[in-house]
């Protein structure tokens, strides 16, 4: 099992509301996004930079909080194996990032819940 280190929570910083988190943003093609994801004022050739994979390996515009970089990095390295399968399979790119927000609430509870839900799927699709 790879050591992974957790990002800051509320009260870590000197503003105990600022809470990291990592996440995987996914962006694609508007013509290859999916259907019940399109939006009409996007042309086919504008990049969707907006998305994320939900820790199923959906894709949403919901964002996806995690607790440490290794984990966004290990669901990247999933959603690669995921998405050769799908219509986008060669025209997408995954950045993995830390992000720091006030949303501490929604980023803490998001953080626990997205962090065991994609360590679930990990486990649970491991090849």
């Amino acid at each position: 099992m790879i050591e992974s280190k957790k990002l800051r929570s509320a009260g870590d910083f000197p503003n105990k509301s600022v809470v990291e988190y990592a996440t995987v943003r996914v962006e694609i093609p508007h013509r290859l996004v999916p259907s019940n994801l399109r939006n009409p004022h996007y042309r086919d050739e504008d990049i969707v930079a907006g998305l994320y994979a939900s820790p199923t390996g959906r894709l949403s515009y919901k964002t996806l909080y995690l607790d440490s970089i290794e984990l966004a990095e290990r669901f990247a390295e999933y959603l690669h194996q995921t998405f050769q399968s799908r219509p986008y399979a060669n025209e997408y790119a995954l950045k993995v990032e830390v992000i720091t927000t006030t949303q501490k609430v929604t980023a803490t509870r998001g953080k626990a819940k997205h962090s065991a839900a994609v360590a679930e799927t990990l486990l649970g699709k491991a090849p």
